[in-house]
């Protein structure tokens, strides 16, 4: 195949560097977008600087190149990213085009099947930046619309982690191994990411009473803090991101230095905050933790119709309870000889409660915490559900523990003895999932270093970012260079030797000593040459004996390492040419 021009060889990486650097420069990318831009185009470069056949090479940076569009069109990125694309597009498919050259055409093609070609290749190329500038961020939204439904959400507001939850909302996180934080340092148990306190079936909802926000001082010294959470797929972007804290926690530290903190003691956290890494204390608090509001009205509400089925059932399962902790026991005991499950079908018109604990009992975290928070209520004691993640997993390669989705949780906080208590009534056995295993903690290795590669990228800015592409681009094309120059010496020093030939290096040693006066007859033997050079009154006379005796060792019986005796040979060869004067003429090796 014809080898196609050097600029065709790069087009398709360099087109997709501008693209993605353009997204990067002009729009808030996502952070997995992101890295997977930046690795295509990584491997776009490398695919055009080291892969040596042209088709195959074409291929591969075309489909890299392709990847990194995609991976750069994840958001509406309008116009800009619509030309540009029609770009990497033409360059895609120009390449294509020098690849499939046959290696030999006679005569040049015509104007018109030229004018031709170069329609057609602006019409496909016009036609995928279309459908990347249109498309994309339309199918991006439909996905994204189709995992809300599958979490039970029906708009931004109603996740797992925000001021309304649907009940069955984490259902699809549970079955997810996306890991979410990772912890350094001592490990809490349960981590907070929301309150809620009104049931509205089927939802939970935060009333405005814990809504109140009031920021706090987070900047207390490193020394202050034992342990370290970092964010790797927190909350979305918006007004309403969240940090996971256990309960109590103190002496906040994160970048920004404040931390707005809600009634109900979760902290929200600002776009300040980056890196998304907060550090805080759970006892020997220098600075008491934010306090939390007292119960209200809203922590004794039970809609009525819940209230007539759910009353009587807890009436009898804390008969025999004194206290308000008793009574708390006793609810929970019973609720431990429920079922867990994540797929229990529900009884139409009937509250997705009162069906749990009348009709199936069986449901997940969810419905075993808002079950206790109800019948809790019916007997007098203010209860609260909250949403977060329980923490179970310790790397053993890196010593941290993981929060993945499927460790999300609901519990109860109830108002015992003049405090908040936490209360969990899920089966501890039943939902804590599967354990992880050996690829589990592998992938979150894997994934610690993707992150501090695609740190290092962000850090370096679009201009550094695009200087280290091209540096490793020289990097790769100059081990190439180097690699073929190996290759062919190596060739060349198998064919002399299959045809008997002398080395190149002896030929340049012998011309050097011939322009000296010292020339080597035909029939004379190497090694007698060399004994008679080694009486010869000069500076290099002895260098040369002793090359030509190992080179007369390698040729004839194979002793000694080809390279070393080359490079001799070489040194031998440049010393005679300085003491000639000639040090301009040719002395390396070929």
């Amino acid at each position: 195949m014809l080898r196609a021009p050097l600029a065709s060889r790069f087009l398709p990486a360099l087109s997709a560097t501008a693209v993605v650097g353009l997204v990067g420069a002009t729009r808030p990318l996502g952070a997995t977008a992101r890295a997977i831009a930046i690795a295509c185009v990584v491997f776009a470069w490398g695919a055009a600087a080291l892969f040596r056949r042209s088709d195959v090479r074409a291929h591969a940076t075309v489909v890299a190149a392709i990847a990194a569009m995609t991976a750069a069109g994840q958001i509406d990125a309008g116009v800009p990213y619509g030309v540009a694309c029609l770009f990497c597009s033409l360059a895609c498919l120009a390449s294509m085009r020098a690849a499939r050259a046959a290696p030999a055409q006679e005569g040049r093609p015509s104007p018109r099947a030229s004018l031709g070609s170069l329609a057609i290749l602006v019409g496909v190329a016009a036609s995928i930046a279309a459908g990347l500038v249109y498309g994309l961020p339309r199918l991006a939204e439909r996905i994204e619309r189709r995992i809300s439904a599958m979490f039970g959400a029906d708009g931004a507001e109603t996740t797992a982690f925000s001021t309304t939850m649907v009940l069955g909302s984490t259902r699809g996180m549970l079955a997810s191994d996306a890991i979410v934080m990772r912890i350094d340092g001592p490990r809490p148990e349960y981590l907070r990411g929301a309150v809620y306190d009104r049931y509205a079936p089927p939802y939970w909802l935060t009333t405005e009473d814990g809504r109140a926000l009031a920021t706090v001082p987070a900047g207390a010294p490193l020394d202050a803090a034992t342990t370290r959470i970092t964010l790797v797929r927190g909350a979305p972007e918006g007004s309403d991101m969240r940090w996971f804290l256990p309960a109590g926690a103190c002496d906040l530290r994160v970048s920004s230095g404040k931390v707005e903190i809600d009634a109900f003691g979760v902290a929200r956290r600002g776009r300040g905050d980056t890196p998304p890494t907060l550090s805080l204390r759970v006892d020997g608090c220098a600075v008491p933790p934010a306090p939390v509001l007292v119960p209200t009205a809203h922590d004794l509400d039970v809609p009525a119709p819940v209230r007539s089925s759910l009353a009587t059932i807890a009436a009898g399962w804390t008969a025999s309870a004194a206290t308000p902790r008793d009574k708390l026991e006793a609810i929970q005991r019973e609720l431990g000889r429920f079922e867990y499950s994540l797929a229990v079908p529900r009884q139409a018109g009937v509250d997705p409660i009162v069906d749990f604990v009348t009709v199936h009992r069986a449901g997940h975290c969810e419905m075993f915490a808002s079950a206790m928070v109800l019948m809790a209520r019916t007997q007098g004691i203010p209860a609260r559900v909250v949403g977060g993640y329980r923490v179970t997993e310790v790397n053993p390669l890196t010593g941290r523990a993981v929060v993945r989705d499927r460790d999300a949780h609901a519990w109860v906080e109830a108002w015992i003895d003049g405090a908040w208590r936490g209360w969990d009534p899920t089966p501890a056995s039943e939902s804590l999932g599967r354990p992880a295993g050996a690829l589990d903690h592998a992938g979150d290795l894997l994934s610690i270093a993707l992150d501090r590669v695609v740190g290092a990228l962000v850090a370096l800015g679009l201009l550094g970012t695009a200087a280290l592409l091209a540096g490793t681009a020289a990097l790769l094309l100059g081990v190439r260079w180097l690699g073929g120059r190996v290759r062919l010496r190596r060739r060349r020093t198998r064919d002399a030797e299959a045809h008997g030939l002398p080395l190149p290096c002896f030929e340049l040693l012998t011309g050097a000593l011939a322009s000296a006066g010292h020339a080597r007859a035909e029939s004379e033997p190497i090694e007698a040459f060399a004994r008679r050079l080694g009486e010869v009154k000069a500076s290099w006379a002895r260098d040369a004996e002793a090359a030509l005796l190992d080179y007369a060792g390698l040729r004839y019986g194979g002793v000694g390492d080809e390279a070393v005796v080359v490079r001799a040979v070489d040194r031998a060869a440049r010393a005679v040419r300085r003491a000639r004067g000639d040090a301009a003429g040719p002395t390396g090796t070929t």
